[in-house]
């Protein structure tokens, strides 16, 4: 079976924007990632939320955030108990539960941020137990229903080896993984529990070598680890026979934590990195501009599984799985997010941000990049207040929040409404009229 239907795994980092990236036109070197793009494909924009909570939601489901209710890591459905309502018991069918109804061995591995593995579907798991204190440099976890606990084997490392474990069953039917890392998200600092900084990690020489060596507080260091890591991971699925047979998707969960997360500014928010390697599968593409968000995830895997989404359900993505295959693929027209009471809509040339204000970006990609996207917000161009139009009516198909809804009210009033966090979204007065 695992001949004609590839494994397939979803690789998820903490707080990266595409900024930190070499490949995305920033600084730091990633040649692991650098080769899967030049051999696959990597999205010059690609879509989550600005946080981690409503950006998970919105993956695991295939749902816009206007769906699920999660519009924020504190603002959204709650139990008798106070605590979230995870997706994964309101929603019967999610990533885990579709790639289980289809046939393959399904795992979960990593960061699970609310609700049980069980509710989303997956049959196995690895997950991170954290506490106030995060020491990444040692491993407390749910593996299968025991804990286990190794000191001095650092988190990620042990993730690693569950999911290369996990791969090497002997089993007829083929794999799906939902990697969910907590590598680069900043951490209280062990020795100072008011500090926030990037965790510990095994540090890497020139070489991409291990130097025996932790080094704290090393944004760069974190990222290159990654790299390492997901390398080592390539060269084990080689060594086992299964490379070409497998499907890689990598991407990042929102932007980084001093940049775009949080951000309702541009798309600095929910803009991240979104890679795919198949070498049995996927010529090469590179720089792809087709236009994907975290929807899009749940029929892509579902498609490429051979299965079919239940027709009794809504899904708000659109299966890229065809590009991957070398079928004829028709890409996007837009892409949404939303986020608190921001929502963000974009096309190729055009951006509606958390803020209301819109920009003409050409042909570029990096918002970074000073004067790359021209604020035409307040524009009397007649080509351009006819655009706006016309994607507002899109916006109205994905509705902004319902600030007196009874279930969130409280949460509305609390953490959006009376905070410094408000941010009523600007509309020209052309839109009033």
């Amino acid at each position: 079976m695992s001949q004609g239907r590839p494994n397939i795994i979803f690789i998820l980092t903490d707080d990266i924007s595409p900024k930190e990236y070499a490949l995305y036109g920033g600084t730091t070197e990633s040649p692991t990632l650098e080769k899967m793009a030049e051999e696959g494909l990597y999205f010059r924009t690609a879509w989550a939320t600005p946080k981690c909570i409503p950006t998970r939601a919105m993956l695991l489901t295939g749902k816009y955030p206007f769906r699920t209710r999660v519009f924020e890591n504190q603002v959204n459905p709650r139990g008798d108990d106070g605590l979230i309502k995870p997706v994964g018991e309101r929603y019967e069918n999610t990533l885990g539960s579709l790639m289980t109804a289809s046939g393959y061995r399904t795992a979960m591995i990593g960061k699970i941020q609310t609700g049980t593995v069980q509710s989303y579907g997956f049959e196995r798991w690895c997950l991170v137990n954290h506490d106030f204190i995060f020491d990444m440099r040692h491993s407390d976890m749910d593996v299968d229903g025991s804990n286990v606990v190794q000191e001095n084997v650092h988190n990620t490392d042990f993730l690693f080896q569950y999911l290369h474990d996990f791969i090497m069953e002997e089993e007829e039917d083929p794999w799906f993984v939902y990697l969910s890392m907590n590598l680069p998200h900043w951490v209280r600092n062990p020795d100072n529990h008011n500090k926030w900084g990037p965790p510990w990690v095994p540090e890497l020489d020139e070489n991409w070598e291990k130097t025996g060596k932790l080094v704290q507080n090393d944004f760069e260091a974190c990222i290159r680890y990654i790299d390492y890591k997901i390398g080592a991971f390539i060269e084990h699925l080689e060594a086992i026979g299964q490379l070409e047979n497998t499907v890689i998707m990598y991407a990042g969960d929102n932007g980084s934590g001093t940049y775009g997360k949080s951000n309702p500014d541009s798309e600095k928010g929910p803009r991240v990195p979104f890679i795919v390697y198949a070498p049995g599968h996927l010529d090469p593409i590179g720089a792809c501009d087709e236009l994907v968000d975290f929807t899009d995830v749940v029929p892509t895997c579902v498609e490429l599984a051979g299965g079919s989404l239940p027709a009794s359900d809504i899904f708000d993505g659109h299966s890229f799985a065809p590009l991957i295959l070398g079928q004829a693929f028709e890409g996007r027209e837009w892409i949404f997010s939303q986020w608190y009471g921001c929502r963000w809509l974009r096309t190729k040339q055009w951006l509606i941000d958390g803020r209301g204000h819109f920009y003409d970006c050409g042909d570029n990609r990096n918002e970074w990049v000073p004067g790359a996207y021209k604020d035409v917000t307040m524009s009397t161009d007649k080509k351009v207040i006819s655009v706006r139009k016309d994607l507002e009516q899109i916006l109205k198909t994905m509705p902004a929040p319902d600030y007196d809804d009874p279930e969130l009210a409280g949460q509305w009033k609390k953490q959006w409404i009376n905070s410094r966090k408000f941010v009523k979204p600007y509309l020209p007065p052309y839109l009033n009229k």
